[in-house]
C-alpha cells in the first residue's frame, strides 16, 4: 500500500467509538504495519468490546476509519454528543470527549478533505452550542479543549484554541448573551476558513514567504467569505468576523484598513484570541510562547487591538506581564 493510501485512513477516538450504540454507519480498521490496515468492524456491525480488547491485547492502541466514511463517523459522533448532553445522568467527562472528537473530525474534514457545506455549518453550530453549555457548568472545563492529546494538524488546534479563547474573553468582558457568544465562538472556529483553499506550505513557519505568497495568505478572509457565500443561511455576523479578524484598532490591518469601533465587536474579540492562539499553539518545530510571553508580545503591539478587550484578556491568565518596551 502506498503512502497516498495510508493517508486515506484517519485516527478516531477509541473512547468515542466504544460509547456508540446500534449499528455502525462506517467501518473500523486497525493498522497492522505502516502500509497495511485491516477491517475489524464492518459497516452495520454493533461495537463488540471483547473483539476490541482482543486486538488491544495484541498491542493495538489506535483505531481508524477510511476517510471516505469520515462524514458517516461525524454524523454518528454528533448523535452521541446530543445523547450524552441530554442524558438524565449527565457525565461531563464523556460529553467532553465526544464534543472534542466532533470538533476535531469536523475541522479535519474542512482543512484536510477540503469539504465545507451546510452539514459542516450545522455541526460547527452544534460544537459552539456545546462549548457554551460547558461554559455554564464551569469555565475551567471549556479550557480543557485547548489541551488536546492527539497530534492533529496546526489549523485544527489553532481553530479550537481561537474559538475557546474567544468565548472565554467575551464572557470575561461581561458578554453573557448566548447569541453573541455563539457568533464569537463560531467566528473563532471558522475565522481561517479561507486558509483551507491555500496549499499547505503557504503558511509555513519554516520558511520565508515570497511577496506573492504573502499576498495570497492575506487574501484568506476574502476566500473565506467566498466559501460561506455558497451556503444558504450562513450567519451574516459570522461573515463579518471572517472578513475582519485581521483588521487592527489603529487602522494598519487588512483587508479594508478599518479603525477602532469601525471593526465589528466580535471580530475584535476573535483578533486577540487568534493572535494569542497563533503564539501558544504547537506548529511544526517552532518553540511555543508561554502565556506570559505571548501576552507581553501582544502588549507591545497593543495598537492592533481593542484596548478595553486586551486589558480584560490579560486578566484571564492571572500572570504578571513583562513591561512592554
Amino acid at each position: 500500500m502506498s503512502q497516498v493510501k495510508y493517508k486515506d485512513y484517519s485516527e478516531i477516538s477509541i473512547d468515542n467509538l466504544l460509547s456508540m450504540t446500534g449499528q455502525l454507519p462506517f467501518g473500523v480498521y486497525v493498522q497492522l504495519s505502516i502500509d497495511k490496515f485491516t477491517l475489524i468492524f464492518k459497516k452495520g456491525d454493533i461495537v463488540d468490546k471483547e473483539r476490541f480488547e482482543h486486538y488491544s491485547a495484541k498491542g493495538v492502541q489506535q483505531l481508524y476509519i477510511h476517510r471516505s466514511e469520515r462524514r458517516d463517523y461525524i454524523s454518528a459522533t454528533e448523535v452521541l454528543v446530543h445523547k450524552l448532553k441530554d442524558a438524565k445522568e449527565f457525565n461531563l467527562a464523556e460529553a467532553q470527549k465526544a464534543i472534542e472528537e466532533l470538533t476535531e473530525q469536523t475541522l479535519f474534514e474542512i482543512y484536510e478533505d477540503k469539504v465545507f457545506d451546510e452539514h459542516s455549518l450545522r455541526r460547527t453550530q452544534t460544537i459552539i452550542k456545546s462549548y457554551i453549555d460547558i461554559l455554564k457548568v464551569d469555565p475551567k472545563n471549556l479550557a480543557t479543549f485547548i489541551n488536546l492529546s492527539r497530534q492533529e494538524a496546526y489549523p485544527c488546534r489553532h481553530a479550537i484554541a481561537t474559538s475557546v479563547f474567544s468565548i472565554l474573553l467575551a464572557k470575561a468582558a461581561q458578554n453573557n448573551n448566548e447569541k453573541t457568544l455563539s457568533i464569537i465562538g463560531l467566528g473563532g472556529l471558522l475565522h481561517d476558513l479561507g486558509m483551507s483553499k491555500l496549499p499547505e506550505d503557504f503558511d509555513s513557519v519554516n520558511r520565508q514567504l515570497t511577496p506573492q505568497e504573502w499576498a495570497k495568505v492575506k487574501s484568506h478572509p476574502a476566500m473565506g467569505i467566498e466559501m460561506v457565500n455558497q451556503l444558504k443561511g450562513f450567519p451574516e455576523e459570522v461573515k463579518l468576523v471572517i472578513e475582519q479578524h485581521h483588521e487592527h484598532w489603529d487602522g494598519t490591518g487588512y483587508p479594508r484598513g478599518l479603525r477602532g469601533p469601525e471593526i465589528f465587536y466580535p471580530a475584535r474579540v476573535v483578533a486577540i484570541a487568534d493572535a494569542f492562539s497563533a503564539l501558544t499553539t504547537r506548529r511544526g518545530g517552532r518553540a511555543l510562547y508561554t502565556p506570559q510571553d505571548a501576552l507581553a508580545l501582544l502588549l507591545t503591539e497593543s495598537g492592533k487591538y481593542d484596548p478595553a478587550l486586551i486589558k480584560v484578556f490579560r486578566t484571564l491568565f492571572k500572570v504578571e506581564i513583562k513591561k512592554a518596551s
